[in-house]
């Protein structure tokens, strides 16, 4: 298969689980997951009812099967047709009441009549339904209700997330995280899982600078209770992976520190793969998972990059986020973004002039024009184009023009081991690119070292 039939054929298989915070479901998609993808990663778990910072990790949660029938017998909700039909985390109930008290435990959408909404009940124990509003306006809504859920509360039980190493020559981790809490919801949350596995084998594939960790947990709590077991001190940064097939503009989230080299890199990635404008949320301690990196007992810088964002779209949290909504092409799209950014942070550095007093001789390293007096003269430049700029022999798949020397001269101004080269190509206004290939030269030329 090609890449865009096995972005589908990962959609198609994982859409129709039923996961939640706990229970079968989230373990179903981490054996599919462990067996197509991640065979060397592991899964952990911490128990129901341990504490972890402030808070309490849930009872598993099972559901066998739910339903509504109307005073004719007919089923008129089904979780077997939707797993969205039963508010997540339900307890068991098996009776016959009025419509007043279904309408109590009924969630809708009077503005979207023919969407189903998403709703929970985590950490209240109760039970509830929900459906397309148009149900209640129909002539099948005819009372008295017969309701069944049959669910299972166990406090025995346990939350599990899912964690895969991909070790780089230091111990200096970014972590790559995603949820995988929510039922069948394509945009949302699947597309997070399916683009982290793909993210991953690429990953696989490189030999890094920097260690990555991919954490597949439930949002939230999942995210808390990984934080409350991890060594995070090794973390330097990280990316979460959330809304990334939409068919809306490429959209970032920033950290909340927007000079960290996370942040910076993901504007520098997203300006390399497009010619038009790109979304920029600032940060807000709301949202996915970064609002606990970011706590102030661990300031993990995350962003993160979208393709259609939680809350910006309509079909949000609602059956109408399904595999019709997302596209693999987009999926695919946000998947090479993130390469570009996974290569981008592997050239981050602080590079360092081995010798700190006026500029360096060029010339005689190969990195100068042999004819003098032609710099910045437009005359020249008209006629000649240029060309002695070229062929400095560092990398003979690079062609040299004056931006390289233009940024040879910035390292030698600004290269004092406290300035990244992201700081560089922020402060003199060349593309990263060059400032990249440019510390390339002079760090094999033994001018530069890289801290």
């Amino acid at each position: 298969m090609d890449l865009e039939q096995r972005v589908l054929k990962v959609f198609s298989d994982l859409f129709p689980i039923n996961r939640s915070l706990t229970g079968k479901g989230v373990e179903e998609t981490f054996n599919y997951l462990i067996e197509k993808f991640l065979p060397n990663s592991k899964i952990n778990s911490i128990p129901s009812g341990t504490k972890a910072y402030d808070w309490i990790v849930p009872e598993e949660w099972n559901i066998k099967d739910a339903y509504v029938l109307n005073g004719l017998g007919e089923k008129i909700i089904d979780f077997k047709e939707s797993n969205l039909h039963v508010m997540s985390y339900s307890k068991s109930i098996n009776k016959t009441i009025d419509a007043k008290e279904l309408l109590q435990h009924l969630h809708t959408l009077p503005n979207y009549p023919d969407r189903i909404p998403y709703r929970t009940t985590y950490y209240n124990k109760n039970w509830g339904f929900c459906c397309k509003h148009e149900l209640l306006e129909s002539d099948k809504f005819i009372p008295p209700f017969k309701v069944f859920i049959d669910s299972e509360h166990n406090s025995n039980g346990s939350l599990k997330w899912l964690e895969c190493v991909k070790k780089g020559s230091t111990k200096k981790e970014i972590i790559i995280s995603t949820y995988c809490c929510h039922p069948s919801l394509a945009n949302d949350n699947l597309s997070g899982i399916v683009l982290s596995v793909f993210l991953y084998e690429y990953l696989s594939s490189l030999d890094t600078k920097f260690t990555y960790r991919l954490v597949i947990a439930p949002e939230t709590i999942g995210a808390i209770s990984f934080l409350s077991k991890a060594k995070t001190k090794n973390i330097i940064g990280g990316m979460v992976l959330s809304c990334v097939a939409g068919p809306d503009k490429i959209s970032l989230k920033e950290g909340f520190n927007v000079n960290h080299f996370m942040n910076k890199s993901a504007h520098m990635a997203i300006k390399q793969h497009l010619n038009s404008d790109y979304i920029v949320y600032p940060f807000a301690p709301d949202g996915s998972d970064e609002r606990q990196y970011s706590s102030p007992g661990f300031k993990i810088v995350t962003p993160s990059i979208h393709k259609s964002k939680y809350y910006e779209y309509d079909e949000y949290h609602t059956s109408a986020d399904n595999l019709d909504y997302v596209n693999p092409a987009f999926l695919i799209e946000t998947l090479e973004l993130h390469k570009t950014w996974i290569s981008l942070l592997e050239t981050f550095c602080y590079p360092k002039r081995k010798n700190m007093f006026c500029e360096f001789q060029l010339g005689r390293r190969d990195l100068y024009p042999q004819v003098g007096g032609t710099l910045n003269q437009s005359a020249h430049l008209d006629s000649d184009k240029g060309n002695e700029y070229r062929n400095f022999g560092f990398n003979k798949n690079i062609d040299i023009t004056g931006k390289h020397l233009n940024a040879f001269n910035w390292l030698m101004h600004l290269a004092d081991g406290s300035n990244s080269n992201f700081d560089i190509a922020e402060k003199s206004g060349i593309e990263i690119v060059i400032i990249n290939q440019s510390i390339e030269a002079m760090f094999q030329r033994d001018l530069l070292e890289l801290l």
